[in-house]
């Protein structure tokens, strides 16, 4: 079997990382831990079901990117580019560059791997 490439490694790994921050993102929101919508009602349940939605999209990528899965090649590309978009599209602070950035780095790391995503791996 071949082993894949550290920058493969690295884009699951950070992967993980948007899974993470997505998931606690979706429980700070749910928990009314951000204080301008804590009151929100609809919005606020709204933006943590979407946070957590993105949290499983995210984590099933990862697996199925592991196993060399070409539709999870071309829908992580596309999640990940729009989570990107929609970071550098709202007032940009810290966690905004953040989310950016864990969107941003797999998504070039993935475009540059994609000659491993895309083909099986040779049989034994």
């Amino acid at each position: 079997m071949q082993h894949p490439p550290k920058s493969v490694l690295t884009t699951l790994v950070l992967l993980v990382i948007n899974v993470v921050f997505w998931l606690i993102f979706a429980l700070i929101m749910a928990l009314g831990g951000v204080r301008p919508l804590a009151n929100a009602g609809a919005i606020r349940w709204i933006m943590a079901g979407l946070a957590f939605g993105a949290s499983v999209a995210l984590g099933a990528t990862v697996v199925f990117l592991r196993r060399r899965n070409r539709l999870a090649f071309y829908f992580g590309v596309l999640l990940l580019s729009v989570i990107a978009v929609l970071s550098a599209t709202d007032e940009f602070g810290p966690l905004d560059l953040f989310t950016f950035l864990i969107s941003f780095i797999p998504l070039g790391l993935m475009a540059k791997d994609r000659f491993w995503y895309l083909h099986q791996a040779e049989s034994l």
